[in-house]
Formats: C-alpha cells, sequence, structure tokens
C-alpha cells in the first residue's frame, strides 16, 4: 500500500529539481531569443516558476498536515509485539476492549513462543476505531462501519507491526470478545483460506482441547456450523483481506474474564498442535 506521506515526500524530492531544469532551459531560451520574444518568454517563466513554488509549497504543508493526523491517530492507543521468530502469530486487535483478550495473547504467546501482536485502546466509545480494518464504530453491521482517515491510520500501523514481525505467516490467528448473550455457550471462529476437511480437522483439535479444561462452551467453525461473528468487514477490507489462512476466535465474556487460564490453557494446548498438523 503506497501511503499519502510517501506520495508527498517523493513529490517535495522531486519538484525542486524540475523546478530547476525549467528555469534553467527557459534561461537558455531568452539568451538565444530574438528580443522581441525575450519579454514575453520571461513572463511565462515568471508564472511557471511562481506556480511550481506555490505548488511546493502546498505539497509540503499536505505532508505536515497529513504527518500530524497520522502522530494524533496512533496517539490514540498503543501497539505492543514479541518476535519469536515463529511462522505463526496471534494478535488482540481489541485489547482493553475485548476485556482480557491482550493478557490472553501475551500469556498465550510466551507459553508457545509465537510471534504476537497486541493493539491496546484503540477502540472506545469516544474513539471506537477497529484496527484490524480501515474503520470505526462496533456493535453495528459491517455495513454501517465508517471508513476515517484515522481508523485507515491505525490500520496502516497494524499491517506494518504485523510484516515487521511475519512478512507471510503460515498461520494467522485473531482473538477477539463478545458480550452477546446468545452467543454465550459457544466458541465461535470464523476461518479464511481453510478447507472444510481442514475446518473439520480444526474443529476436533479443539474440541480436544476443550475437553481437558473447566471451559464448558462448545466449538463452532465456519464452513461447517452456523456462526455468528464471522468477521464480515474484516475479510472485506481488513487484515483477513490480506493475511491467509487465518483463524478469528471469538470468546464469549465469561470465559474470558472469569475463566481467563482454562482459555489460555486451551488456546496454549490447541493451537501448537493445529499448527504442527495442518499448517507445518
Amino acid at each position: 500500500m503506497v501511503t499519502p506521506s510517501f506520495k508527498n515526500n517523493f513529490l517535495i524530492q522531486l519538484l525542486p529539481s524540475s523546478i530547476g531544469v525549467i528555469f534553467f532551459r527557459f534561461i537558455k531560451m531568452l539568451v538565444m531569443a530574438p528580443p522581441r520574444l525575450k519579454q514575453s518568454r520571461f513572463i511565462v517563466l515568471l508564472i511557471i516558476t511562481l506556480w511550481s513554488l506555490f505548488f511546493v509549497v502546498e505539497v509540503g504543508a499536505d505532508s505536515k498536515n497529513f504527518t500530524s493526523a497520522r502522530e494524533e491517530a496512533l496517539s490514540l492507543g498503543q501497539f505492543s509485539s514479541q518476535d519469536n521468530n515463529s511462522h505463526y502469530i496471534i494478535t488482540a486487535p481489541h485489547g482493553g476492549s475485548d476485556l482480557m483478550t491482550e493478557v490472553i495473547v501475551r500469556k498465550v504467546c510466551d507459553n508457545i513462543l509465537w510471534n504476537c501482536l497486541i493493539a491496546q485502546d484503540f477502540r472506545s466509545k469516544s474513539h471506537p476505531l477497529n484496527v484490524n480494518r480501515p474503520t470505526e464504530k462496533y456493535g453495528v453491521s459491517s455495513n454501517n462501519e465508517v471508513r476515517t482517515d484515522r481508523a485507515l491510520y491505525v490500520f496502516d500501523e497494524y499491517l506494518r507491526q504485523i510484516y515487521l514481525i511475519n512478512k507471510a505467516p503460515k498461520l494467522y490467528v485473531e482473538i477477539h470478545g463478545n458480550s452477546r448473550n446468545e452467543s454465550k455457550n459457544r466458541i465461535e471462529i470464523a476461518t479464511v483460506g481453510i478447507k472444510v476437511d481442514q475446518a473439520r480437522r480444526i474443529k476436533l483439535i479443539l474440541q480436544n482441547a476443550l475437553s481437558s479444561t473447566k471451559l464448558t462452551q462448545s466449538i463452532a467453525i465456519e464452513n461447517i456450523d452456523y456462526i455468528y461473528y464471522r468477521a464480515t468487514s474484516s475479510k472485506a477490507q481488513g487484515s483477513l483481506s490480506k493475511i491467509k489462512p487465518a483463524l478469528h476466535f471469538e470468546f464469549p465474556k465469561n470465559p474470558r474474564t472469569v475463566k481467563t487460564d482454562e482459555v489460555i490453557a486451551f488456546l496454549s494446548f490447541a493451537l501448537p498442535k493445529l499448527a504442527l498438523e495442518l499448517f507445518p
């Protein structure tokens, strides 16, 4: 993705040299021109030079405004990552909003030594940035999310942080949370780049891992089960449109906040096994 700052900086570097070339050529033409043409050519040169200088000033101002807006957007939260030189990555895009997901990801990362990324506090009532996609608002349908510049700045930085630690992960996992009453009895997993037979095997591995914990929820995985949280917006314009294969976990509030250690144990057991078996 080519960002506005890259394009503006390129123009700022390019334009002065271009103006110098134009200026030199017109001076040469003025020297060589007959007297009757020098005055009109001088006027043209003056107009072009002034316009070019104005354009450079405008581009410079745009670049400064972009930098300021980007810094302001990124100041709304913080990113923390851990590079364990792994082929796999686990993230918590909504740390602080999806309660305890940042703790879960950090501890699972320590346990299984995957690469991890946590985005903390970008999503709140005052600035509901979605982080893993360039939109704002949550708790609404994907059609009602709003694309904004600050959401794009944060999303671009989220991707940049991922690519810094893993440019092409063999498996990408996002950990999310919800408080939907109808989903309280199941852990839902949306998928990208996962075949049906793989989904069946993943479900079996997750069920076996779940049986060794005190969690009482069932497993529902996209392609073979009904799930409510299908990560539609992220698949259309966010991280799940760019990084595949991927698993998008949705944990109900109770296990995340009351049985956090059980969720950590569940993921720490299941993820290495399914990665080794299906994404070696």
